[in-house]
Order: structure tokens, then sequence, then C-alpha cells
């Protein structure tokens, strides 16, 4: 004797399957009975056994007919909801869908493990690779390229700019360097009293000395 529930599956062995058939459908006709007695619905079942042309009906002609017409009767659109082939085209569909993500996914990671192992070093080449693995690499690729690019322009565009009145340092240096030259330029013209006045807030001759007291001349 088996524990637990049995597994709802179909039974290879044809001897088993007919046992099966025997010992269940009295039960399955006696449930139908019990549900049209007790909830007041109409119920029809029809079985058709392996090898015998007459169903088995567990109604009578007159209710089995008044239940089929009430399903030839009902809308095209509710008749699919209740048609099992229906019901079976929509889980094999729904499967497939399933069954096409999970493969999107495995695809996904392979293209991984090769971007991966070529830039570890581990893989020299694509040759070895098919065509439809060459080209989920190179649209992987591709796709991460395009969201790098994207990511940088976000980043540049909320960077804050440099203030306008802020001068740079570049051009700080530069014009003191200028300015600091046009005074030493400048330093042999002397004031009436002998003396050379800064010029730009630089240094005069007499002031910057290169550790001694001799001033520095301005090149002519």
């Amino acid at each position: 004797m088996q524990n637990g529930r049995l597994k709802i599956q179909w039974i290879k062995d044809s001897r088993k399957r007919k046992a099966a058939l025997k010992k269940r459908l009295p039960s399955l006709l006696k449930k139908t009975r019990e549900l049209a007695t007790l909830c007041d619905v109409p119920v029809c079942l029809i079985v058709y056994r392996p090898g015998e042309d007459r169903p088995v009906v567990c109604a009578s002609p007159d209710e089995a007919a008044s239940v089929l017409r009430q399903y030839r009767d009902v809308p095209m659109r509710y008749r699919n909801v209740l048609d099992s082939v229906d019901f079976l085209k929509q889980m094999i569909a729904k499967t497939r869908a399933e069954l096409s993500i999970v493969q999107r996914q495995r695809r996904d990671l392979e293209s991984k493990i090769v971007i991966i192992d070529f830039i570890a070093g581990r893989r020299k080449s694509f040759d070895d690779l098919p065509t439809d693995m060459i080209a989920s690499v190179g649209s992987m690729v591709w796709n991460k390229l395009e969201a790098v690019n994207a990511r940088l322009q976000e980043l540049r565009s909320v960077a804050k700019p440099a203030p306008e009145d802020v001068p740079m340092v570049d051009n700080l240096v530069t014009g003191s360097s200028s300015n600091c030259g046009k005074a030493l330029s400048a330093a042999g013209r002397q004031d009436d009293d002998g003396t050379s006045k800064p010029q730009n807030g630089c240094p005069s001759p007499k002031s910057a000395s290169l550790g001694s007291d001799t001033p520095i001349l301005p090149t002519k």
C-alpha cells in the first residue's frame, strides 16, 4: 500500500488502467447523483469506456439532452472558459511563455559568462560560439555601453557649473605672471626721487633679491 496521496497521472499499464476505471467509475457516478440531489442543479455525466460504443450516462435521456442544450446555448466567450480543450490550449500557451522567459534568462546568463571569461583573459576569441550566442553577447555589450553613456550624461547634467565671477586657477597664474613681467620691464623707470614703485602688486626690483643686496635688473 502506498503511503500518502496518490499521484494523479496517466497509468501506462493497460490492465491497471482498466482496473482503475472499473473501480472508480461507480464512485464517480454516485458523486454525480449526490451533487444533483444536494444542490438541485442539472448534472450530466457521460463516459465512454475503451472498446465500447455505448456510453455510461448518469442522467435520464431527457435530463442529459436538457443539459447539453443549455451548454450549446451558452455564448462562445463563456463556453471557451468551460471547454477543456480551450483550457488546455491556454495552459499550453502559458507554459510556452514561461519557458520562453526561462530560456531568455539562461541565454543572458551564458552571455554574461562569456563576457566575464573574455575580460578575465580566459577566452581569446569568439570563433567557437554559435551565431545566436555571438548576437546575444553583442547585444548585451551594446546595451551596457548605452547604459554607461546615459549615466555619464546624467551626471554631467546635474554637475554644478563653476561661478563666472570666480577666475580659474590657470587664469590667475597666467595673469599674475604677465603683470609681473610688465612690472619688471618697467622697473627701469624711476620716480624723481630715484626710487622704484611696485607695479600691479609685484615687488620692486630692489626688494626682489636672490640672497644678496644687488637688485634684479630688468632685461633689455
